[in-house]
């Protein structure tokens, strides 16, 4: 039976392999946050890394400055972690609104990135209220908005780049178009 709407309609399978692709990566990156999200991934466990990093690198040096370390080390990595989850979000809902044409023109973009930021929440809630039933870790609406916050950000220096390719590019016809 697949093989006869392949024949029909040979271009939506194609369009529904690439549009399963882009949901690969947000699998796996559901699949990480599920295995970080435990309590040998807790802070005091991190803690105890960081600390015999600190000292086999510095010795005693500043020994109190380790716990610091290891807390920015944890909200950077919820930062960017989650700032790349969110990337992965846009660029899965983006295929999948194209492929099924929920969203037509300009405002398809904006409803990805929307989504991508949305879902990154939703999961960032879920992992931190998840945590909260685990032994040794603490669920904390904060690291829900630093992680949506990373999100976010990547998401606008991902539109960023992107806008300014296409005025690259308008610029370079014009120019062209003009000799």
């Amino acid at each position: 039976m697949a093989t006869f709407s392949a024949l029909s309609n040979p271009s939506s399978a194609p369009l529904r392999r690439s549009v399963r692709g882009e949901w690969i990566p947000v699998l796996f990156a559901l699949i990480f946050v599920a295995f970080t999200s435990t309590s040998f991934m807790g802070g005091s466990h991190t803690g105890d890394l960081v600390s015999a990093v600190w000292r086999a690198v510095f010795g005693n040096w500043h020994f109190q400055w380790a716990y610091e370390a290891n807390l920015i080390g944890r909200k950077v990595g919820h930062f960017l972690g989650y700032g790349a989850i969110g990337l992965l979000f846009r660029k899965a809902w983006y295929a999948t609104m194209r492929a099924y044409a929920i969203v037509i023109g300009s405002r398809l973009m904006l409803f990805s990135a929307t989504l991508g930021v949305a879902s990154t929440f939703l999961l960032g809630s879920l992992d931190e209220w998840h945590q909260r039933f685990l032994p040794g870790r603490v669920g904390c609406f904060r690291d829900v908005m630093i992680d949506t916050t990373g999100a976010l950000f990547l998401t606008l220096v991902v539109w960023a780049v992107r806008m300014r390719r296409r005025r690259r590019m308008f610029r370079a016809c014009l120019a062209i178009q003009g000799s």
